[in-house]
């Protein structure tokens, strides 16, 4: 009697387990996948609220195709073949090649302040096959 009531209990938490592994797998499988292009919410032209020396206002523009930073008046960084993929509910994955064809990552945070779309990003590269990120985002850039 005690061993059948034992039996019956492992096999409620086999058969538990292996429904909640079956049901977790489509979205962890979804997740690691490169989309080409970048998500909706993260496409604009977006402005620093915060002034660089010389009176100039830090800018970036995103579209499907590329990312433009522009830290002063007459430089620009440009990201091209861009690639993306959720990282965390608030945040995407991208990666890109410069026009040199350096290969670059950056992890865009999105959000809303005062109404207003908001995104931060912090850049990285690899080091012996794994990322190595900055300390700190870029400030909050608004949409225009």
């Amino acid at each position: 009697m005690q061993f059948k009531k034992i039996w019956q209990l492992g096999l409620i938490a086999i058969v538990a387990t292996v429904g909640f592994a079956v049901s977790e797998a489509p979205t962890m499988a979804a997740a690691k996948s490169w989309r080409n292009g970048m998500p909706s919410v993260l496409k604009g032209s977006f402005t620093s609220r915060y002034q660089k020396t010389g009176g100039y206002f830090p800018t970036l523009t995103v579209s499907s195709k590329k990312i433009i930073i522009s830290t002063q008046p007459k430089v620009a960084t440009t990201l091209q073949n861009l690639a993306y993929k959720r990282s965390t509910p608030v945040s995407y994955l991208i990666k890109g090649t410069f026009k040199n064809g350096g290969r670059a990552y950056l992890r865009m945070m999105f959000g809303t302040y005062q109404g207003k779309s908001r995104i931060s990003y912090r850049n990285s590269h690899q080091v012996n096959g794994k990322l190595v990120w900055t300390k700190h985002y870029a400030g909050g850039f608004y949409q225009k």
